[in-house]
């Protein structure tokens, strides 16, 4: 009786089959990005692999204390016959986001460049004194 409904492995397994890996793809890799960040003395730094994208797809931003940055990436293909007939037509469309707290950020001096696929983000740390405890006397 289990086996008259259709698992997730079972459709993926036909989406393989009949679309071949490359469709596949898209639904596993959509939506994620690598970013690495470093912490140094005087500065945050952080590197997001963003292959494929342009800087212009990329829009990124710093608002009470998160850095948030999303992609959004349009492609097309089409393959025509002779006589100028679509014999294959297609579309796709990507959107990344990701967000990151940081806190103590010198907002103005913020900088960033994208180049072959990677977005670098230096984010400097403000002056900041360090809080102070207080202890607190239990009744």
């Amino acid at each position: 009786m289990n086996n008259l409904f259709p698992s997730r492995r079972d459709f993926m397994n036909m989406n393989r089959n009949f679309f071949g890996d490359s469709f596949d793809q898209l639904f596993t890799d959509a939506g994620d990005f690598s970013v690495d960040i470093k912490e140094k003395d005087k500065a945050y730094t952080l590197e997001a692999d963003l292959p494929g994208l342009t800087k212009e797809d990329i829009q990124l931003d710093y608002r009470n204390n998160v850095l948030s940055i999303s992609a959004h990436q349009e492609t097309g293909k089409d393959e025509k016959d002779e006589e100028g007939n679509y014999i294959r037509r297609e579309r796709s469309t990507r959107s990344y986001s990701r967000q990151f707290l940081l806190r103590d950020i010198d907002e103005e001096n913020i900088t960033a460049k994208f180049e072959n696929g990677v977005l670098t983000v230096d984010l400097p740390k403000k002056e900041t004194e360090e809080p102070k405890t207080k202890r607190i006397d239990i009744q």
